[in-house]
């Protein structure tokens, strides 16, 4: 499934919040610093770790470092950096086996985007993980084209 990926710049986690983030350059058109994190957070009393990516910027107010997720790049290397982005899933579970990855794209589009990534590779990624998405009030099956809100991957158990 995993195509040809960039190398991390940096990995961390956090031992007291078991947060997890990378940073690699996307080497399209430019060269853009990226960031992928799994933070916790708590959804309808239910924890989850929400798995944000974006750009890596440096807010001009502040002059710290922020994600902006949702800047368009298009930088001519989708494929590259989606499967940066995917590489992460493993390595997150191989720190929180048992977690649930919460997936919600900063818009309809990019969860759409998404939608179609995970239906295009469902045969490399269905028998690793368990997919799921939250539709009209209830968490059901992955289905590919159907209009989930979010969706939810957890490691298969062996």
């Amino acid at each position: 499934m995993i195509g040809a990926t960039y190398p991390f710049l940096s990995k961390g986690y956090l031992k007291e919040t078991g947060e997890l983030f990378y940073i690699f350059l996307s080497q399209g058109k430019q060269v853009i610093p990226k960031l992928i994190a799994f933070t916790p957070i708590e959804r309808g009393g239910v924890k989850y770790f929400n798995w944000g990516f974006g750009d890596l910027v440096i807010d001009k107010s502040t002059g710290e470092y922020r994600v902006d997720d949702k800047v368009e790049s298009n930088n001519g290397d989708v494929k590259t950096v989606f499967y940066t982005v995917v590489s992460t899933l493993a390595d997150f579970f191989d720190y929180h086996p048992a977690a649930t990855v919460y997936v919600s794209g900063s818009n309809r589009q990019r969860l759409a985007v998404y939608r179609r990534l995970i239906s295009r590779h469902w045969p490399d990624i269905e028998p690793l993980y368990e997919v799921k998405g939250f539709l009209d009030g209830k968490i059901e099956v992955f289905h590919a084209g159907t209009d989930f809100e979010y969706l939810l991957i957890s490691r298969r158990k062996a």
